[in-house]
């Protein structure tokens, strides 16, 4: 009785997925009753409808600017010698005291010692007790893969040296983002992407807008539940 049930309900499957399929067909101005046709290559690809930025402008860096801090984030300028004291000063701003550190491909080489410096207490992902701590601490600073111009957005994925908890865990996430890690969009992000990963898409990637926000609860906006309450981006000038 059992197996007769099963078999009527995969015959009822099938009739519907026939019946949907043909009503997409039809949709398409193909025959219903017959399968759509496979194309022969590849649909071009029009850049002046998927593009919003161009890949040349000269105002990629500003048009990132300008969506990160529509997106809540707040954006500093600083070049190669002021990197330290920009972050020191938001640290202070937001009463830091701990601070995770975790870069995949440090921007600023003197970072760490003038925080020391400053009195701020420095915890390293890849530290035996990382993963707690990046619980426990109140701030982390991290460098990025790549940013987005359409969207004001930065592109992180975690391997051996980078871990995701460094942008999730802490209330306050500071990114050190250097002017040339700037695309005009995921078009130009994607292979980026894969040539940092030896080729391969990684398992894990993540676009970053801004302040972790929801809306969820009687649609209520509320800042800093799934992630940081506040972002600071360090754009680093050449």
């Amino acid at each position: 009785m059992t197996s007769e049930i099963k078999t009527s309900e995969l015959d009822n499957d099938q009739v519907r997925r026939k019946a949907f399929l043909a009503t997409v067909r039809k949709a398409l101005g193909h025959d219903p009753e017959k399968p759509s046709p496979k194309p022969d290559s590849r649909p071009q690809r029009l850049d002046r409808l998927l593009r919003q930025v161009d890949i040349d402008s000269p105002q990629i860096v500003s048009r990132w600017i300008e969506k990160a801090r529509s997106n809540g984030m707040t954006v500093v300028q600083a070049d190669t010698q002021s990197v330290a004291d920009s972050v020191i000063e938001y640290l202070r701003q937001q009463q830091v005291h701990s601070v995770m550190i975790n870069f995949s491909a440090n921007p600023a080489p003197s970072l760490e010692s003038c925080l020391t410096h400053a009195g701020f207490e420095l915890h390293h992902w890849g530290d035996t007790d990382c993963v707690e701590k990046a619980f426990q601490c109140d701030a982390s600073v991290t460098d990025c893969r790549c940013a987005m111009a359409d969207s004001g957005g930065f592109l992180v994925w975690s391997d051996s040296v980078f871990g995701r908890s460094t942008t999730l865990t802490t209330a306050v996430h500071i990114v050190l983002l250097p002017e040339d890690l700037i695309v005009a969009d995921l078009i130009d992000a994607m292979p980026r992407m894969a040539a940092d990963n030896h080729g391969a898409i990684p398992s894990y990637a993540v676009v970053i807008n801004g302040p972790s926000k929801t809306s969820d609860i009687e649609m209520k906006l509320v800042t800093g539940v799934h992630g940081p309450k506040y972002v600071c981006a360090v754009v680093i000038k050449r």
